[in-house]
């Protein structure tokens, strides 16, 4: 690899200005099953596989441009996973097997709707140690209201079929929930829906506006804004009340961010954000075309650029891609967006500069700050874990008695 490269330049994993890969997405197909309305994807009724020789070039390439410095993490993702067979993957694991360097450690991660799981998908799942996730929005109503079939059914039933099948396997799992219109008031029943499930590890993604999905039933203002800081409150004092049983994603991120050193670096050293630097992320389409930052943009027509994609993986070399003059206007505005972060948000040192995704099709530049991913997915449970934090840090103080603490501004 190019050593004098400004942009791919090696370095040591805690440098956050240059670039290694935390994360490899790999799209074994566009294909999905179900039809959420909600869904960024286009082309999902595409049942095109990509070919395995694109997934042995990918790591080959990936491990020779020294771009690995952690085990690495491949997310099967942009589709639905367990629609392709299982025999793609006994190959395609065989592939990265093959292919990557001897003693590297690489992890496979899923990410499903959860209505094709069954015997044999949770046998080769337990087999490879495969991390899966299901999406899941909640009690059927909800669920249904945007995560149907083809047909127009519901697929809350054969997702919950899924979620035993695993729990019968005894194989852990993670739930992804959207935060919809249909959510909003409804925090204790989601909440107490997946307790009784069993569920230990959930995440709650509000309903954006990314590619495909060009409007959120989440964007007006005032009461929905107040509703969603309400919806969250109410589901972190779940969660403390159960003793954290329930991990929640975001409130776990938030609470380690504050613990983390690197995080009070605020300006200089902030919270790596993998989305924003460089070659953090490495997405691969199902025809081997490749982008970095975020997953959601590959391939899609994203104005001025073109197709967001810097390259073809059989033929085109990662140098030579962020020598192009389409890397260097996409990397100079996404930095511009990373400067407008850093001088206008307070949390910019628990974030490292936001969503280059939501920053576009909110905003319509990556050269721009707040989108709704940041203001409810980051900046909310900060303030709530933090809220709590110094409510729980003040001492008790006898009535009558004023006394001055350091208030929001003051932290600020």
């Amino acid at each position: 690899m190019n050593q004098t490269d400004p942009v791919l330049g090696r370095s040591l994993p805690d440098d956050p200005i240059h670039p290694w890969i935390s994360l490899l997405v790999l799209q074994p197909s566009p294909f999905c099953n179900i039809n959420c309305d909600y869904c960024y994807l286009p082309n999902r009724t595409s049942k095109k596989r990509m070919p395995l020789e694109i997934v042995a070039a990918t790591i080959e390439k990936v491990f020779a441009a020294e771009l690995v410095f952690d085990p690495l993490t491949v997310i099967w993702h942009a589709g639905e996973p367990l629609a392709v067979p299982i025999s793609y993957y006994e190959q395609a694991f065989d592939e990265i097997r093959r292919k990557a360097p001897a003693g590297a450690v690489v992890r496979h991660c899923m990410q499903s709707n959860g209505t094709l799981i069954n015997d044999a998908w949770c046998r080769f799942i337990d087999d490879h140690n495969v991390s899966i996730g299901l999406s899941i929005d909640g009690p059927a109503d909800i669920h249904d209201a945007h995560r149907r079939t083809r047909l127009g059914k519901g697929s809350h039933q054969a997702a919950m079929r899924g979620l035993h099948q695993l729990q019968l396997h005894g194989i852990p799992f993670h739930v992804i929930t959207v935060i919809t219109q249909q959510s909003l008031g409804r925090a204790k029943e989601i909440y107490d829906f997946f307790n009784e499930l069993g569920v230990s590890q959930l995440g709650f993604n509000v309903e954006e506006i990314e590619g495909e999905n060009a409007k959120s039933s989440l964007t007006s203002t005032g009461w929905l804004s107040e509703s969603v800081e309400a919806f969250m409150g109410t589901i972190f004092e779940l969660q403390k009340a159960g003793g954290g049983r329930m991990r929640i994603r975001e409130f776990d991120a938030a609470l380690g961010k504050i613990q983390s050193r690197k995080s009070l670096r605020s300006f200089d050293f902030p919270y790596f954000n993998e989305q924003v630097r460089p070659f953090g992320i490495l997405n691969v389409d199902c025809d081997g075309n490749y982008s970095t930052y975020s997953p959601e943009l590959l391939g899609m027509n994203v104005s001025p650029y073109g197709s967001f994609s810097f390259g073809n993986i059989l033929t085109d070399d990662f140098v030579e891609a962020v020598e192009s003059p389409k890397f260097r206007s996409v990397f100079t505005d996404i930095q511009s967006g990373i400067n407008l972060c850093r001088d206008s948000c307070a949390y910019y040192g628990y974030c490292g500069g936001g969503a280059p995704a939501n920053k576009y099709y909110e905003n319509g530049s990556f050269a721009t700050a707040e989108t709704m991913f940041c203001k409810y997915s980051v900046k909310l449970p900060l303030e709530i874990v933090l809220n709590d934090l110094e409510t729980s840090l003040v001492p008790a103080v006898p009535e009558g008695v004023l006394v001055h603490g350091p208030g929001k501004s003051d932290q600020q």
